[in-house]
């Protein structure tokens, strides 16, 4: 692909594969559109004919004096369709046409479809198909004569029963108008209820202003913890303090503070003579309350003074003249900072106490604060409890009085007046069933089934048939394939006449082939093992094909069956099963007595031997170690075919006498969670893959015809040809 280029969406392998689907499914797909053909015809064949016609009705909407579409529903435009083709009026109508049915029953057998709108002129046009010619003709004329009949006598019903109505409630109106104006007397009387609304919305905010307050302490007890670390500096703790210091919390001049001690003598040596102590409260002087930005000169002022010195000390002594001014010069602005922070831890105290005093009125405030909380919830519940039986009753009886006059004065008028104004279209002969309609319905119906259903049975399928799904799915490499064929035993490793026997014996050349090359970049294939996920999924057939192509390079070969339990080599050969590996095994026969030579060469076979039940045992004991290390010695290619993974433990158990795993996979049979699962357990064993191999895959279908061209017969059919 040129770089740059987007890769096309839809490729020619995408069409191989839709082609290959309908190839695969074409019957299926035939015996679909047949199917929907014949239920066309089955319709059309016993279906009713329906007739059609299309009326008009004229439609005059007037704007009356008195509106009475508030009372009279009928008086609405958008709801007169609705109203038009109601179940009760298609009942009716029916009815005056001499059938008598329900509704459901009348759409059911005599009327298939009813359809009413507004065209442009806001007249109502009214399509009608019955299965009878005569209602095609009258069925609108009827309908809107049954409908005006109908509207007349409701509205009739609704102005008697309205009227009776209103009387009964003004009556009780009244009466209830009378009962309430006393209620709102007596209730307005209390005047208890007014004074404890007044005392509630004065301490409205006590809890909220306590959590502030308490809030408030906290953050400043921190700061009073923090200040008392002996680590911190003059400006450390003038930064904490004017850090805690927010504008709530500011004294002011003249503020007395209560600081919770007991009386003290007056201090003489105070910087500021006009501060004075009392026995438990202190006046805030301006000393108490210098501003805070006073000190962040000095700090500036000390920082200076400790750079100048440390750049002095490169030069001076520490008993040199300069050093000396130097020093005294930070000690000044040293002593002035500590004055600082005196004022500061003073003023920070004194806004401590003065919240600790806040708090603890407004907590002794709280019971009275709870108590009004209960009695103004209680009062206004009751108030509440009063509006909502206080109803509008004097608005009620002049809307009461003016339907009385709505109903008296409007209720022979009619707002919306309709007129048949005679048929538009009409058809006495059939609209439906539509022979070419139903056709190209059920032909549509029938290639959307055609095409949607194999697609479907391709989407449930779980098995693989496809050597790139494989890989990109188990991380496996694919050594090959084997095509499925007449030849489902083992194929002699020479040259025939027969074109397909030599198309499989190439397809396991090419697997050997793959399998060698991966001796660098794995384990050498000297003892290979050949397993499936099921049973009789072809992989004995494939191990002694490979053991035969492995025998055609000269390599010394031995096909060893270790299905102990149903083990079924020997019959591809036409050997008895005993004696054998069991044989062997349990120290009946020797290892030359149990071989049996081919008439191929250097291929010898080792049968299964007596079937038994301990196969796992016998597998997993010492002497088959030892056996496996002698049979390592005296030949160079191991083919071992091996029980199935799932369900039994003989392939899990051999992992480390073996070099290396093929694993073989029935196209298109083997279900992909049964490949995945044998995997895994292959993998948790610590098994060394080589890759898989596709067996019996069908060459036939177009779908694997097009992918896997290379590995039919016919391609080596035509290469003896012209090799020939």
């Amino acid at each position: 692909m040129i770089p740059g280029n987007k890769k096309p969406a839809f490729t020619l392998h995408d069409v191989f594969l839709y082609v290959a689907v309908g190839a695969k499914h074409a019957r299926l797909m035939l015996l679909l559109i047949c199917f929907s053909l014949c239920v066309g015809l089955t319709y059309y064949v016993f279906a009713k004919p329906v007739f059609y016609s299309q009326a008009l009705i004229d439609v005059d909407y007037l704007a009356l004096p008195v509106d009475t579409g508030k009372i009279y529903s009928e008086g609405r435009l958008q709801s007169i369709i609705t109203q038009l083709t109601a179940p009760h009026i298609i009942t009716r109508t029916a009815h005056a046409l001499g059938v008598n049915a329900s509704a459901r029953e009348i759409e059911r057998k005599y009327v298939f479809k009813l359809r009413a709108n507004f065209n442009s002129e806001r007249n109502i046009q009214i399509h009608v198909w019955p299965y009878s010619a005569e209602w095609a003709s009258r069925w609108t004329e009827t309908m809107v004569n049954e409908f005006l009949a109908y509207r007349q006598e409701k509205r009739m019903e609704e102005k008697n029963l309205i009227i009776q109505g209103y009387a009964s409630e003004l009556r009780e109106l009244v009466a209830k108008i009378d009962q309430q104006f006393s209620e709102k007397i007596d209730f307005q009387d209390q005047q208890d209820f007014t004074r404890t609304l007044i005392l509630a919305n004065t301490i409205t905010n006590l809890p909220r202003e306590l959590t502030r307050i308490q809030v408030r302490l906290e953050e400043l007890g921190r700061t009073r913890l923090r200040l008392q670390d002996p680590r911190l500096d003059s400006v450390a703790k003038l930064s904490l303090i004017a850090t805690a210091n927010t504008p709530d919390a500011r004294l002011t001049l003249g503020q007395t503070v209560d600081t919770g001690l007991g009386a003290t003598p007056p201090d003489d040596n105070a910087k500021d003579p006009k501060s004075r102590t009392s026995a438990e409260n202190v006046v805030v002087i301006p000393s108490l309350i210098d501003s805070a930005e006073s000190w962040n000169a000095l700090a500036k002022e000390q920082q200076h003074l400790k750079m100048q010195m440390e750049e002095a000390s490169k030069v001076y002594l520490a008993g040199h003249r300069k050093m000396i001014d130097l020093n005294k010069q930070l000690g000044v602005v040293s002593e002035r900072l500590e004055a600082e922070v005196t004022v500061a831890m003073n003023r920070f105290e004194l806004q401590f106490q003065e919240l600790l005093n806040k708090k603890h009125d407004y907590e002794g405030k709280l019971p009275e604060y709870q108590e009004l909380s209960r009695k103004h919830a209680k009062l206004l519940s009751q108030l509440a409890i009063f509006d909502m039986s206080r109803l509008p009753y004097d608005r009620y009886f002049a809307s009461l009085k003016k339907g009385i006059d709505f109903v008296d004065f409007g209720g022979e008028k009619e707002r919306i007046n309709l007129k048949y104004e005679g048929l538009i279209e009409y058809r006495d002969t059939p609209v439906s069933p539509n022979r070419f309609k139903v056709f190209l319905i059920c032909m549509g119906a029938g290639i959307a089934l055609a095409i949607g259903i194999p697609f479907l049975i391709e989407y449930l399928d779980h098995t693989l048939t496809n050597m790139k799904d494989v890989e990109t799915t188990f991380q496996l490499r694919g050594l090959g394939m084997v095509p499925q064929s007449g030849h489902t035993e083992f194929v002699a490793p020479s040259r025939s006449d027969d074109p397909e026997q030599n198309s499989l014996i190439e397809n396991f050349r090419v697997i050997r082939t793959n399998m060698l090359s991966m001796g660098t970049l794995s384990t050498p294939p000297h003892v290979v093992m050949v397993t499936s996920a099921m049973p009789k999924e072809g992989k004995t057939v494939v191990s002694s094909n490979l053991a035969a192509s492995f025998a055609l390079t000269g390599a010394r070969t031995l096909l060893m069956d270790t299905d102990l339990r149903r083990g079924r080599m020997h019959r591809l050969f036409g050997f008895r099963k005993e004696p054998g590996l069991s044989n062997v095994l349990l120290g009946e026969n020797t290892l030359d007595q149990a071989f049996r030579q081919t008439p191929h060469p250097n291929l010898t076979i080792l049968s299964a031997g007596r079937h038994l039940a301990s196969g796992t045992e016998m597998l997993g004991s010492p002497a088959f170690v030892a056996l496996m290390t002698e049979l390592r010695q005296r030949f160079d290619r191991i083919v071992v075919d091996t029980p199935p993974v799932l369900g039994l433990s003989e392939t899990s158990s051999m992992q480390n006498l073996v070099d290396g795993v093929l694993f073989v996979i029935w196209t298109g049979r083997t279900p992909k969670r049964a490949i995945e699962t044998a995997i895994e357990t292959l993998r948790a064993n610590g098994a060394n893959f080589y890759g898989f191999v596709l067996n019996r895959l069908d060459l036939n279908t177009t779908q694997n015809y097009y992918q896997y061209y290379y590995y039919s017969h016919d391609y080596y059919y035509h290469q003896t040809i012209e090799n020939a």
